[in-house]
Formats: C-alpha cells, structure tokens, sequence
C-alpha cells in the first residue's frame, strides 16, 4: 500500500508540470498592475477593478475552480511573479471543498505544495489552512490522506523555511480520532521588513 501511495504522489507530481495558470504584476503607471494573466481548466483567476482603499496600491486575484470546488483527477499549478515594489493578494472568493470521487466513501489524496522565492526586501504573508470537512453532510477529516507543503527560498536558493503538514489515515486509528474535537489547522507565516505588520500583532 505505500508503494502504491508514493507511486501516485510521484503521478500526480508529474501532471502539476504543465502550469494551468500564470500571472505576473508589474509597475505600471506607479501602480501594481496585472500585465499577464492566463488560466484554464480547472483553475480560473478574477481580477476585481475595486477592492478596499484606492490609496492602496495593491492587486487583488481572487482563483476559482469550475464546478464549485476540486474533483478527482484535478491537477492545478500556477507560477505567480511579483516585481520589485508591487504588491499583490492571492486569495479565494470563499473556502475550497474537496469533493468526493464517484463510488468512494471519503475523499482521496490531497496534495499541495507552495514554494516562495524571495528578495531580502520582500514581505510575505502566507495563511494556510484546512478545515475537518462539511458537517451538515457528516464529515469529519474524512479523507485518505492530506499533505501541505509551504517551502520559502531566499535568492540564491537558500532554504529559509520549510515546512510539511501531513494528514493519513492510520490502521490503528484514523485522522478523525487523533484530531478529536479539533476542526481546524491553520499556520499563518509573516516575512519581511517589521514596518508593515508593527501596527498588525
């Protein structure tokens, strides 16, 4: 069974090749703007005209995916770039449901990988998080298996923070039992210079 798991994370590894969206954000005008942008299916990216302040300079993508949430066999990899002195927010409208695949009692693996690749001046907020599932329909960490990944590298390559979440379903005892009443996960990372997140925590 766990050459069978590895052989699919290495299947899935493959597939997120191909890039289903890009975006890059530049300095136009002396504002953030979006000069890329390119997305297929699964994945789609809205780009509001207005959100919050006019006197901030920031880019709002909010990703989508069609048909309400991720079904089987979805692979999606996007690669984002965001220029010196732009400021962009990467976020979705609402949470993201996993839906199960026909014929299965719980939903299959999970697997997402984020990596960062910063300057020295860069700032950085990332919010990862999960939650044990749609009550109303019963569940609770009702999935084989769930692994995060958020890896930020310096310039150069340098590792400055890695880190893995993993979430499988045991033969002693399941995600649910570990859990107990815990219904959520969340890691929320703050990088960069002290000035923006002083007034903040």
């Amino acid at each position: 069974m766990l050459h069978t798991d590895r052989e699919r994370e290495r299947e899935m590894e493959s597939k997120i090749e191909a890039a289903t969206g890009k975006l890059v954000v530049k300095k136009v005008g002396g504002k953030s703007t979006v000069t890329r942008c390119f997305s297929k299916y699964p994945l789609k990216f809205i780009i509001p005209n207005k959100v919050g302040s006019s006197e901030t300079d920031a880019v709002w993508v909010y990703t989508l995916t069609y048909g309400g949430g991720i079904v089987s066999g979805d692979s999606i990899s996007c690669e984002i770039t965001v220029a010196d002195a732009c400021t962009a927010v990467l976020t979705t409208q609402a949470s993201t449901k996993v839906y199960k695949s026909l014929g299965s009692k719980s939903s299959e693996q999970i697997l997402e990988k984020q990596i960062f690749r910063v300057v020295l001046d860069s700032s950085l907020v990332i919010v990862d998080w999960i939650t044990s599932g749609r009550h109303e329909s019963g569940e609770k960490w009702d999935f084989e298996l769930y692994r995060s990944t958020n890896h930020i590298f310096l310039e150069g390559d340098q590792p400055l923070f890695l880190d893995s979440v993993l979430l499988e379903q045991g033969s002693i005892t399941n995600i649910a039992e570990r859990m107990q009443d815990y219904q959520v996960i969340a890691m929320v990372i703050l990088l960069g210079l002290a000035s923006p997140w002083e007034n903040a925590v």
